[in-house]
């Protein structure tokens, strides 16, 4: 399991991954895909895999609402409590499974697997 720490403002997270220091997407392409090539404009986006809310902070606040779900339990638990510091409404992240989800169908426009394994 990786060990990810960060700049979370900043978006660059520097992580140990098999006990190599490396960074997740330092160059920001990750993130500038997404964002040029979806419309988050007053959608409703589910984001599966959210991990600590990296990506999920960049749009949500773009989206009518977003959920991030993960099944890590710690990393959901630091996003959550990110944006409940950020008082950021939009955004509702939960610990869930993307194959038992627990909403509705059609209640999302978009659908993210952005980290997704």
């Amino acid at each position: 399991m990786p060990l990810c720490l960060g700049d979370y403002f900043g978006y660059l997270v520097s992580c140990t991954m098999a006990g190599v220091p490396t960074k997740i997407d330092p160059l920001g392409l990750e993130s500038h895909a997404i964002l040029q090539t979806t419309r988050f404009a007053n959608a409703r986006i589910l984001e599966m895999g959210a991990g600590d809310g990296r990506v999920t902070f960049q749009y949500a606040d773009k989206a009518s609402y977003s959920v991030g779900i993960d099944t890590n339990e710690p990393e959901i638990h630091a996003a959550a409590m990110r944006a409940h510091a950020e008082g950021d409404h939009h955004v509702q992240f939960l610990c869930a499974s993307a194959t038992a989800l627990p909403f509705a169908a059609e209640e999302f426009e978009i659908v993210l697997l952005a980290s997704s394994l």
